[in-house]
């Protein structure tokens, strides 16, 4: 193909060059190589459809037929974020080896503090991912995202997460599902409108539980 074909082919039709946004190739530190496919999904979706739209002398229809396969395919890419989700924990204060260390060691120690929280805990569960979120830390170890094969392990583990304030060794663990960011504003605000409310009584009487006060 000549090379001022493709240069028409890449500009509007004013002669500017067409804007189509950039994939980000990096996953944010944190974040599981399953979470980070499943945006990419929606990121690629949204590239094609933003050159479509732009790019001069292609058939409506084909704009059209893109954006119905696209609804398509949006669908269970949300069932499955949402599948993952919904099996997913996080646990507060499993100690973390220095940076110094190699990362495979440091995922391989993880992986085994996990486990022992696990034992303790008396579930059995092989997860489909273990990891640390956010950067490393000096002060304080990074939270463990934890993603489980089944929800009924899932419901288990938060269930009998309580129990582990009574072990010497793990009293400092804790355990909570893992929220979304609406899901995390939802939550402060509940802990707020109890905290106010036990301030008024002078005493404890309301908490946040199942997303109710």
């Amino acid at each position: 193909m000549p090379a001022t074909t493709r240069s028409r082919r890449n500009r509007n039709k004013d002669g500017s060059p067409i804007n189509v946004p950039e994939v980000p190739l990096a996953s944010p530190a944190g974040e599981s190589v399953l979470d980070s496919k499943l945006q990419d999904v929606s990121v690629h979706l949204n590239t094609i459809s933003a050159f479509l739209e732009s790019t001069p002398n292609v058939p409506r229809s084909v704009v059209e037929s893109f954006h119905a396969l696209q609804s398509i395919i949006s669908v269970p890419h949300k069932n499955c974020e949402d599948f993952l989700h919904r099996r997913s924990i996080v646990i507060q204060g499993i100690p973390e080896l220095p940076l110094s260390t190699i990362p495979s060691v440091r995922q391989a120690d993880v992986e085994a503090k996990v486990t022992e929280v696990f034992d303790a805990l008396g579930v059995e569960a092989r997860p489909w991912a273990v990891f640390r979120m956010g950067r490393w830390s000096e002060t304080k170890p990074r939270l463990t995202k934890v993603i489980l094969p089944s929800r009924s392990q899932y419901l288990t583990v938060l269930g009998r997460a309580r129990s582990l304030r009574d072990t010497s060794k793990y009293k400092h663990i804790f355990i909570r599902a893992s929220l979304t960011e609406e899901e995390r504003r939802k939550e402060y605000d509940l802990r707020r409108e109890a905290r106010e409310k036990n301030q008024s009584l002078g005493h404890k009487e309301y908490v946040v539980y199942r997303g109710k006060v």
